[in-house]
């Protein structure tokens, strides 16, 4: 079977940037992307979402089809598809990081790295160095001890929104 990494990045409507909404989002995708074997991960900068899907051709293409029809964002901008021989988003079939909620050393590590306005972690323009900064998100998941909090309606860091 033939694997492709597509990444894309677009604009999250309004109602999509909340809490709730984004753990809503990462639940149900990562139900269906574990019936189709794929992986990734989304981030989320701003109102900017930017992410990176992993599995078959067929089922990563068909997947983003949905996503362009999807009205919960707009401007989908297609970032890079390409064949892979190798996963590197492969610990999760969908993982949500809020980069605005990060602790603030690893936002700092972010923003020095990447640059931004407002408080707002810059995504590259250069396909490598997305390729960079995903790799870097993918890290301050990995790497984030911090347990899943409660339903109560708190605002909950997206790092810690996934039970994976």
């Amino acid at each position: 079977m033939k694997f492709s990494r597509l990444i894309y990045k677009s604009t999250a409507t309004e109602e999509v940037i909340s809490n709730r909404m984004l753990r809503d989002i990462e639940e149900q995708a990562s139900a269906a992307n574990t019936e189709k074997g794929i992986t990734g991960l989304l981030v989320l900068t701003g109102n900017i979402f930017l992410q990176v899907l992993e599995g078959s051709s067929r089922d990563v293409t068909a997947l983003f089809g949905n996503i362009i029809a999807d009205k919960r964002h707009r401007e989908v901008e297609l970032v890079t598809f390409q064949p892979i021989d190798g996963r590197c988003f492969d610990q999760w079939s969908m993982r949500t990081v809020d980069l605005y909620d990060l602790p603030g050393d690893r936002r700092a590590l972010m923003a020095a790295k990447y640059g931004g306005k407002d408080g707002v972690i810059a995504i590259p323009d250069d396909v490598h160095l997305v390729h960079a900064f995903l790799l870097d998100a993918k890290f301050v998941c990995s790497s984030t001890p911090w347990k899943l909090g409660s339903d109560s309606g708190e605002p909950l860091p997206a790092a810690q929104r996934s039970s994976v």
